[in-house]
């Protein structure tokens, strides 16, 4: 039966009366505003400590909002045992001191507090305002004193949640019917565990918040789950502040190179060898150069860079998430497999062709190669797909206006997979290649993606990373 909270929540459709969103703007403007410094403040008394992220349902709707202290006044606090209870101390009088929580309307209020502020009497003043507190326990077991003072703040109306690693802490069974929300922090690598997963499983009528989700992979393995399924009811972080679309890709990585990097990862191999591995699958290049853009404002042309851009920390943690993502490998493989070698070899080829001719960015031609076929692996429009990454405008005018310095190359990659001898001629003719050469370079290109071996290394890897 699904907990009242759950009930309130789920599909739920709040409004908000303009005027108190306005009002509610300029006491705790949203994160990213925050960080934007874009937040003006009308009145000396909206000059606040606090901000605020969204927090939306599975149907996209806003359901509640986290409050916290404004980034400018966190990045100043080392969050040791008293820093961190001063920190809670201020977000709590905020609270207290101005009228947030009556401005949201149906939506409910996320805070996160150290367990020991829930003994201090001015919380009930909190009471009956849709207020939701996640206590942070840490590692201690959970205290009869605490136990009491939770049923009691509930009989009032306050709800309390837990994060997700701390439902093994010792004394927890005593508040299993005491918990409204269970917290997915995906900055803990915890929540991936077996032994919570099982906890939870235990737990069917705890819903799920995943908080901390900054990318669309980090959604995408969310909201597809293969631990906790359509378990996964609230969603936040700087990706859903974004308002960035939901829309599915519909291939996803293959397995085989998912496996190889985070394997080689966690061997320390050297950076081009991780880029080398990447070039394997097109969909995931893809989805790094996604992410890439959200880590500089400059260009991205190949994946070397990208790798460069993100980090190898960051690069594991995105693909742990993508590694517990309901994806489906079986349906549709064979035809997948064969569309991504075909992306593959064009864009081998395009680099042969450019290290032939001593031309300067060759990677930049593979990407073009690469990505001359994502849309067709995405099941979206050129433009649409492209949209999401922040590549080179020669990358770009080739795949999107046909034109520019790459396109000629473009155009003689397609005219070799076609078979197509007299537009093979006439592209050699105007880049002044040679038959041979090319037939050289495509030799180069087949080979290399044969040694990739994706239908083999698919179930190879597989076998030894049964994600």
């Amino acid at each position: 039966m699904p907990s009242l909270f759950s009930r309130l929540f789920q599909n739920a459709t709040p409004e908000v009366d303009s005027a108190a969103f306005e009002r509610l703007n300029a006491l705790s403007p949203r994160m990213e505003s925050d960080e934007a410094g874009a937040c003006a403040t009308p009145h000396p008394e909206d000059k606040t400590i606090i901000c605020r992220e969204t927090i939306v349902n599975r149907q996209e709707r806003v359901v509640g909002h986290e409050f916290m202290l404004k980034k400018n006044i966190t990045e100043r606090v080392h969050i040791g045992h008293a820093m961190r209870r001063l920190y809670d101390q201020a977000l709590l009088s905020q609270l207290i001191n101005l009228p947030l929580l009556q401005l949201l309307g149906q939506r409910f209020a996320l805070v996160n507090l150290a367990t020991e502020h829930i003994l201090d009497d001015k919380l009930a003043l909190l009471s009956g305002q849709h207020a939701l507190f996640v206590l942070r326990f840490s590692d201690e077991m959970v205290s009869p004193a605490i136990i009491l003072q939770i049923k009691k703040l509930r009989k009032k109306g306050l709800k309390f949640g837990i994060l997700a690693h701390e439902c093994l802490n010792p004394g927890m069974d005593e508040l299993v019917d005491e918990i409204d929300l269970l917290v997915l922090d995906l900055n803990e690598d915890a929540i991936f565990a077996s032994d919570i997963a099982s906890a939870i499983h235990a737990q069917p009528h705890w819903p799920l918040l995943a908080c901390h989700i900054d990318s669309y992979e980090a959604f995408d393995a969310m909201w597809e789950s293969t631990l906790y399924g359509q378990r996964v009811a609230f969603f936040q972080g700087s990706f859903i502040s974004s308002r960035d679309e939901w829309g599915v890709n519909p291939m996803p990585a293959l397995r085989a190179p998912l496996a190889r990097i985070l394997r080689l990862i966690e061997q320390e191999a050297a950076t081009q060898v991780l880029a080398d591995a990447l070039k394997a699958d097109p969909v995931l290049l893809y989805k790094l150069l996604r992410m890439a853009k959200s880590s500089i404002a400059e260009t991205i042309g190949s994946a070397e860079q990208a790798l460069l851009s993100v980090g190898r920390e960051q690069l594991y943690r995105w693909l742990t998430f993508m590694a517990h993502s309901q994806l489906d490998f079986a349906e549709h493989l064979e035809r997948d497999t064969a569309l991504l070698a075909a992306a593959l070899q064009r864009g081998r080829l395009m680099r042969n062709l450019a290290v032939q001719q001593s031309l300067p960015q060759a990677e930049q031609f593979f990407l073009t190669g690469v990505l001359s076929l994502i849309g067709g692996m995405l099941q979206q429009s050129m433009a649409d797909a492209l949209k999401a990454l922040n590549l080179p405008d020669a990358v770009l005018a080739a795949l999107l206006t046909r034109s520019g310095p790459y396109f000629p190359y473009l155009q003689l990659a397609i005219a070799v997979e076609m078979q197509d001898f007299h537009g093979i001629s006439q592209c050699c003719k105007t880049l002044g290649l040679t038959a041979i050469g090319v037939k050289q370079s495509q030799h180069d290109a087949q080979q290399w993606v044969a040694e990739l071996s994706l239908h083999d290394d698919e179930q190879r890897e597989t076998a030894r990373y049964p994600f």
